[in-house]
Formats: C-alpha cells, structure tokens, sequence
C-alpha cells in the first residue's frame, strides 16, 4: 500500500512537470478556467499601445490642446523657484517647458518660456468631457488668396465672450485687441488670455483667421503714441520690441499680428521708426507664414482733403505689409462721423493717391455713433427702427451711425473698388440677424456681381 502510493504520487509530480514543460514549449499560459491567450497576442498588443497612442498625439494639429499624461508631478510655477532647461510647470491651466535657467520670469510673457500646448488633465468625472471635447476636429485657419475679399472683425479683449454675435460664414478674421506696449519694449500680459485662446480655437475650426492687435489709441486713457516712440528709440529697441510682439503672438497661437500705432506723424522722426518696427515684424513674420497688417488714419478728411500725416505711412511700410485697416470713421460728430462720401475719399486716396494695390486696401466701418459713442445694439434697444436710419434720438441727443442701407452701400463699394471691409467693433453688433449690421454685409456681398 505504501509503495503504491509512492508509485501514485511520483506519477502525479512526473505529469505535472510534463504538463509545465509542455505550456512552456508551445507559448501559451492559462489565464483562466476557460479562455487560453497566446503569449505572442498579449505581447503584440501590449507593444502596440505606445505606438497608437504616440501616433494618436502626432495626428492632433498644432494648435490642438492636448492633455498631458504626465502631470503628477508638475508643479505651480513660482517667481521665487529657480528652473533649469527641461523643468515644466503650471502656469494659468497650461504646461510650460523652461529652454534655460529661469527665476522670476512669467510663462506666459517670458521667452525663455516654451508653451507646451498642452492641459493639466480634469479631475473626476470631467476628465471623460475633456477626452470628448479633444477628440472633435481642430481645423487650422485656411490661407485664402491675396485678392479674395476680406472681412475683419476687431474684438476687444475687455468685451467678454460674446461669440455669439461672430457670423463665421461672413467673416475671414478676427482681430483681437489689444496687446499693450511698454516703453522698454516689453508687453503688457495679454488682457484675459483664456478669451483669446478660445477665440482662435473657435474661430480656427471655422477656417478663420485672428491676428493680435498691438497697440491702439490709449491704455487707461493715456495716450500710446509716445509709448511707441520710446519702444522704438533704436536699432537695438526695435528688434527687442519686435521680438516681444512675435513672441506673444507665437505663444498664443495667433496667425500674425496687426499693428495699431496710432499715429506716426510726418514731424519729427516717428515716421521713420514706425518704419524699422513694420520692416522687422515683416521680415520675422513672413518668415514663419504669419500675416502682418497695420491700422492707418483715414487718409481724407470729412471734407475730402488729404490727411497731411497719412504720409508718414510711408511706401516701404505699405508695400511691407499683407494689407492695411482704414480708420474710416471718427471724421467729427454727427454727419462728418463716417458717412458713405467720407469711405469713398478714403478709398481713393489708399488706392488711387497711394497707389495700393485694391486688395491690400480694407475699408474700415464703424458699429458705434457719434457723439453719443453708443454701440449700435444699444442704439437699437432704445429705437428698434434705427437700423432702417442713419441718426436717431439716444440718451436726449442726436446720434449718428451708419444702419443697415449705408453698410450694404459701403460693402458693395468696397467689393468693386477695395479688398475688404473692417470692423470696429464686432461686440457692438445686434444679435438679430435680421438687424444685424455684420449680416449686412453678409447679405450686400451674396448680391454683389464683383
């Protein structure tokens, strides 16, 4: 009895490693009581998931926010942190890479910042939402050619979103304003950047463009035109502010950057380094595929005479540049605001006087009245019939503004003579359609024959 039992278990022990041997020769393992996996089919797949992920991430377009997979160990960025190349952090709900030893230089104005492009990914439940919401197509901003018409929109950065009132199937870009210089060169932090940054994801998936607007007529009611004079007192200025100027519109995604230094005079020198700041931009800019614009004074007067300091934009400047935003408005209060003689004296004089070529030539409309300064929207909640007028009665005085016939009267013009329209500003619009001054201009190009 005892030695059969023997015999039963060095049986049993002899099996079992037969039983091994055998699993380990064909390359199958047991993984549960009824379903056997090729040890060569879990290794290929698991070979495979860096690979699809990585070519996942490679498909995503450039401007596409993608969430990092890496964050743990991420932190906040400091001023008082000392950083080396390589190191990244948080900055604003975005992931910065350091090109160098860094302290006390901000992410998102430094140079010496790279943005990632890339999110700290959601907490809980919202992190399925993000994986949707990145998965939808990003379609980059188109290139449309030189001549076809232009429809430009500026967006002021203190508005708030107001995306309602962008008309994508109307307009081809959005300026956003503004970026705002210091006299050493430097730049403001960009006025409420999560705004700008879903602005151009916005308008990029409906094939639109949107430049950085630098400047304009004055921050908290000082005026910027010595500012620029300052930033551009040198050789060696001009290429730092330059350099400031591209370096915000790369951070931020911008395709190119529109300059609102408002104004260069023929006095004095401001002329000429308004000149050198436009060259460098063009040359950098064009460089990389970016466009390049500048905001100009009307060049004709209310009364038709030509603007003495339209010259300081200079021919080196006009032909630098992709196209020029013609201030047609603020002719005076009332009727001299901006009438429909007003535009056409200022088209004649970029096109014919100065001799731009018609599509480099935008023809600025204004969405606001003079002397009330009152938007049109708000004009039309005081008066729902103003958009069949140019002047109505708002806030006990006269207010005068182009409706809806003077718009379409402008656009049509515009079409036949010029490259485009230019609207200051886009928030000032009705949501209305059927009122709204951008479907107007919608509606004047689908009955233009030009």
């Amino acid at each position: 009895m005892k030695k059969n039992c023997l015999y039963f278990a060095a049986g049993l022990l002899a099996g079992l490693l037969l039983s091994l041997l055998f699993v380990i020769l064909s390359g199958r393992a047991p993984v549960s009581d009824s379903t056997d996996i090729p040890v060569s089919q879990v290794q290929t797949e698991i070979a495979t998931i860096p690979t699809e992920t990585a070519a996942a991430t490679a498909s995503l377009p450039d401007n596409t926010t993608a969430v990092s997979a890496d964050t743990d160990s991420l932190s906040e960025w400091s001023a008082e942190t000392v950083y080396n190349g390589g190191d990244r952090v948080l900055y604003q709900n975005r992931i910065y890479r350091a090109k160098w030893w860094s302290q006390n230089e901000r992410p998102d104005t430094s140079s010496v910042w790279e943005d990632t492009l890339e999110s700290p990914p959601p907490s809980g439940n919202n992190v399925s939402a993000a994986t949707e919401e990145l998965s939808e197509p990003f379609i980059p901003s188109s290139n449309p050619s030189d001549d076809a018409f232009k429809v430009v929109a500026y967006y002021p950065s203190w508005k708030g979103e107001q995306f309602d009132k962008l008309q994508y199937d109307v307009l081809t870009h959005i300026v956003y304003a503004f970026a705002i210089p210091n006299a050493d060169g430097t730049l403001k932090p960009l006025d409420n950047p999560e705004l700008a940054r879903k602005l151009i994801h916005d308008a990029h998936r409906h094939q639109t463009k949107v430049l950085l607007a630098v400047g304009g007529w004055s921050y908290h009611d000082t005026p910027l035109e010595s500012v620029f004079m300052d930033a551009t007192a040198g050789s060696e200025q001009v290429k730092r502010f330059g350099d400031a100027i591209i370096n915000m519109c790369n951070t931020y995604g911008f395709d190119g950057v529109d300059v609102d230094w408002e104004h260069p005079r023929i006095d004095g020198d401001s002329s000429q380094r308004y000149e050198a700041l436009i060259l460098y931009l063009a040359e950098q800019l064009h460089a990389e595929g970016k466009l390049l614009t500048s905001a100009v004074i009307s060049g004709a007067t209310a009364d038709g005479n030509i603007y003495y300091d339209a010259a300081a934009h200079t021919d080196q400047v006009l032909q630098a540049v992709d196209w020029i935003h013609v201030m047609a408005y603020d002719g005076g209060d009332g009727e001299r605001h901006s009438s429909y003689d007003f535009a056409v004296n200022c088209g004649i004089y970029w096109k014919d006087t100065r001799h731009m070529p018609a599509s480099k030539v935008i023809l600025g409309v204004p969405f606001y009245a003079r002397p009330s300064w009152s938007a049109y929207s708000g004009i039309l909640s005081a008066d729902s019939n103003a958009w069949h007028t140019d002047v109505t009665q708002f806030n006990g005085m006269e207010a005068h503004y182009n409706g809806v016939a003077t718009i379409q009267k402008k656009t049509l013009y515009a079409a036949e003579h010029l490259g485009g329209i230019m609207i200051w500003e886009i928030t000032q619009d009705t949501s209305l359609k059927e009122k709204s001054l951008l479907s107007a201009i919608g509606d004047a190009l689908k009955q233009s024959p030009y």
